[in-house]
């Protein structure tokens, strides 16, 4: 990949159809996105590929065109969508980007041009879950809160399997300092796997304060983001595992008590089932909720691309 792969706002050119009439710009922020892409660009379609705040080396999609960072504000991306000659636009941006999404329904009408957004449908409980569903970061703290601490009165010596021991000594990155030496007070904090993304961590961090105390366990994709807190978590190296039996070792090896996440729609992961098996409780945060017309499958949103197009 081209040297300047990561600079903010770059461009880089993919395999393109120098013949295609019509081009579709996709603000990504997901598998599905990422999978439309490719789909279009497939179709003779050419496609730009948009993502805001990547984390780490992003390649772009089969047959696309990458631009990587900010267009500058709403005045920004109207002036790229003229300059490049856009002829569509795709807002499949990840459900929680708020900011861009409130954006780009905001600009649609005053571009006027053919607008649609991919919504992947929010994941929903199923037998064994115990999952409380909230609306802002501060109803999700709130309820951290009214649950009190975990059901663990007395330390015990942590039992937990070879395979979890394992992954705590290859993925912890910080001293795990609630040991089965803790007083009666630390072995009832709560031990939370917190796993929202270093970019959203500080809205997080009242749940290390006064009422709550938790321990808070979150995982890094890239060891350069959130050095600013490395003394409030322990963090994870490391990708979300599609593995059942690798995340239930992993919230075995920290003695996890609950789980703090987004509800980002799309395949359920393997780690709210692990939460289930281990009975524990999930607190998740619901993206905002957008008005107007949406695709929930990236299916029907590329037969509705390529219908513009005239290509259906």
């Amino acid at each position: 990949m081209p040297t300047d792969a990561r600079r903010p706002g770059a461009q880089h050119p993919g395999a393109q159809h120098p013949g295609a009439g019509h081009h579709v710009l996709i603000l990504g922020g997901t598998r599905d996105a990422r999978q439309l892409a490719e789909a279009l660009a497939a179709q003779g379609l050419r496609v730009t590929f948009a993502l805001h705040k990547p984390t780490g080396a992003v390649p772009p999609p089969s047959g696309c065109s990458l631009h990587l960072g900010s267009f500058g504000g709403e005045e920004g991306l109207a002036d790229f969508i003229r300059a490049q000659g856009v002829t569509q636009w795709v807002n499949a941006l990840h459900p929680h980007a708020a900011t861009m999404q409130a954006r780009t329904i905001k600009l649609a009408p005053a571009v006027g041009l053919p607008f649609h957004r991919l919504e992947r449908p929010l994941w929903q409980p199923g037998a064994g879950d115990r999952w409380s569903r909230h609306d802002s970061v501060e109803a999700l703290i709130a309820g951290v809160a009214r649950i009190g601490p975990p059901a663990h009165g007395k330390p015990e010596t942590a039992t937990v399997t070879a395979a979890a021991a394992a992954t705590a000594t290859a993925t912890a990155t910080a001293t795990d300092t609630a040991t089965a030496t803790d007083t009666d007070t630390g072995a009832r904090r709560h031990r939370l796997l917190l796993t929202v993304g270093p970019q959203s961590l500080a809205d997080f961090l009242p749940l290390t304060g006064p009422g709550i105390e938790a321990a808070l366990f979150t995982r890094r994709f890239d060891s350069a983001r959130g050095e600013a807190f490395d003394h409030l978590v322990t963090w994870i190296d490391g990708a979300p595992d599609p593995d059942l039996a690798t995340e239930t070792a992993l919230i075995e090896a920290h003695r996890i008590t609950a789980l703090v996440t987004k509800n980002s729609g799309g395949p359920r992961p393997a780690k709210l089932d692990a939460a289930a098996t281990a009975g524990l409780p999930v607190f998740l945060l619901n993206p905002p909720r957008l008005a107007g017309p949406a695709y929930s499958r990236w299916s029907d949103i590329s037969d509705a691309v390529l219908a513009v197009a005239d290509l259906r």
